[in-house]
């Protein structure tokens, strides 16, 4: 593999800069176009986004990103998000009701909304962040559930 690989890749999809590892995303089970379609649908259904990552669980590898905040690192933020998942998963499996799964995690701050949506296999999920004075609660979940397949 070459030097260049290891590189993200920048790719421009609308009027959006979405940022991919292309080493994560060569190694996980989902294709470059489903998050491509998973990212576009969240910046289209979410005017308010700030940002959004598409992160493998067991990894913490960001498969790819888009950030409207200078200075914030989604990937960092990705990687702390997906050992919350893991430790919630795994507090999850110590109850006694069989069959429940973790869909998302709301993490509400002053300014801002942080979601996280797991996919229905809940090998990767979707982080984003909103402005809470311009987006509902309601409407952020329901536009995650509908773009995770």
């Amino acid at each position: 593999m070459s030097v260049a690989a290891d590189v993200p890749l920048r790719k421009r999809i609308g009027s959006a800069r979405i940022i991919e590892g292309s080493q994560a995303i060569a190694a996980s089970e989902i294709n470059l176009s489903k998050i491509q379609k998973v990212i576009n649908r969240a910046l289209v259904d979410l005017p308010a986004l700030t940002t959004i990552a598409v992160v493998e669980v067991t990894t913490a590898n960001c498969l790819a990103h888009f950030s409207r905040s200078r200075g914030f690192d989604p990937v960092a933020t990705a990687a702390h998000h997906a050992e919350t998942v893991r430790q919630q998963q795994q507090a999850l499996a110590t109850l006694p009701k069989r069959g429940e799964r973790l869909e998302d995690i709301l993490i509400p701050l002053r300014k801002q909304l942080h979601l996280i949506r797991l996919s229905k296999n809940g090998q990767w999920f979707v982080y984003l962040a909103v402005k809470a004075q311009d987006t509902s609660l309601a409407l952020a979940r329901e536009v995650l559930k509908s773009i995770i397949f």
